[in-house]
């Protein structure tokens, strides 16, 4: 007796194979990899020796820089400054606070109850930043007034890059279902917005939030220098996430929402509950993406007298006393930043391997 053939669902959840690397590919990637690796040969020695054998490191009270080594001892007595810029020392709790606050929140999208629940967590965001800038500017509850021209270094980078990455998400969300939509009215204005701000430079945003929101906006000469480049970098950051949650929404299949309809949801319970969370899930990765973008191109405030980081490290290097030492302070702003960008992009692979895991699960 013969036995019957065994029949494959084609709904089977195996993946077929990936298809082979071509050769060259593979040749491509071997002498890349052994370029780099000469390189390391040849500068690893050199930089080992300036960065650790012969430099003069932050607890050596008494040693003075020689120039032979890496001079980790400016950074010591920089570090208040790169962190805090010229902000009162009395007065520092505050951006002590402020910093909790900014940071704070970041740690919502991953405790269990609260991964799938983005209001909260941007009602959170938006309620830190907000504290962050009453404590930094201060004039209420009996704190003293504190001018954005006092402010700088860490504190600044921070405050101008998340608040442009939680601004940014609501306003391209808003700003790609405009383009989105039936009338032609709102569909040619977030057209126009977009394309607009992403066929400009940053910088020139920048200039123009500085000089041209005064002239458009009621009373905007009482708007501070901060408060306009705040302004250009979020709507900077809009544009660009826009387009990632318009790519995003697309790849969605028209099936999902004329199901939910069939079902009775209108129109926002439709996109809330079923088109936004698919859609947000496969743009993650973009949208951490862009979230590292404007970590990096805060930067560019430096242009328009807003001292970031950066900005406060180039101010320092000017001093005499510690002049030649660029090096040590510009090697300790890029780890900063390679820290930084680095957490983002762990902490996003971190939410999206969780959200495939339940997506598999679920099946």
């Amino acid at each position: 007796m013969t036995q019957a053939p065994v029949l494959i669902s084609a709904t089977s959840s195996e993946q077929p194979p990936p298809p082979p690397v071509p050769r060259r590919w593979r040749m491509g990637s071997v002498l890349l990899l052994a370029a780099l690796a000469g390189v390391c040969l040849l500068i690893g020695p050199r930089l080992l020796r300036w960065a650790v054998l012969d430099a003069v490191f932050p607890w050596s009270e008494a040693a003075s820089c020689d120039g032979r080594g890496a001079c980790w001892l400016f950074i010591r007595e920089r570090l208040p400054q790169f962190i805090y810029g010229f902000y009162p020392a009395p007065s520092r709790w505050r951006l002590n606070v402020g910093f909790l606050l900014l940071f704070g929140w970041l740690a919502l999208p991953l405790l269990p109850g609260m991964r799938r629940r983005m209001a909260p967590t941007f009602a959170a965001a938006a309620i830190g930043i907000t504290a962050a800038f009453v404590l930094a500017a201060g004039g209420v509850f009996g704190l003293t007034p504190v001018e954005t021209d006092q402010w700088g270094g860490l504190f600044v980078t921070a405050l101008l890059s998340i608040t442009a990455m939680v601004v940014s998400l609501p306003a391209g969300i808003v700003l790609a279902l405009g383009r989105q939509a039936e009338s032609p009215l709102w569909r040619g204005l977030a057209n126009m917005t977009v394309e607009v701000i992403r066929g400009v430079p940053l910088l020139a945003i920048l200039f123009m939030a500085v000089v041209l929101l005064p002239l458009f906006v009621p009373g905007g000469e009482g708007i501070g220098l901060f408060a306009r480049v705040v302004v250009g970098l979020c709507l900077y950051a809009a544009a660009y996430m826009a387009e990632v949650v318009r790519g995003a929404l697309r790849t969605i299949p028209p099936g999902q929402a004329e199901a939910a309809r069939s079902l009775g949801l209108g129109y926002w319970r439709c996109l809330s509950l079923v088109v936004l969370p698919q859609a947000l899930r496969a743009a993650l990765p973009n949208i951490v993406s862009t979230f590292i973008q404007m970590l990096k191109d805060s930067t560019l405030v430096l242009v328009v007298g807003v001292f970031d980081l950066l900005g406060v490290v180039q101010l320092t290097v000017a001093d005499p006393k510690w002049n030649g030492y660029s090096a040590e302070a510009y090697l300790f702003a890029g780890l900063f930043f390679f820290a930084i960008c680095f957490g983002l992009s762990r902490v996003a692979a971190r939410l999206e391997r969780h959200l495939d895991y339940n997506r598999t699960s679920s099946k």
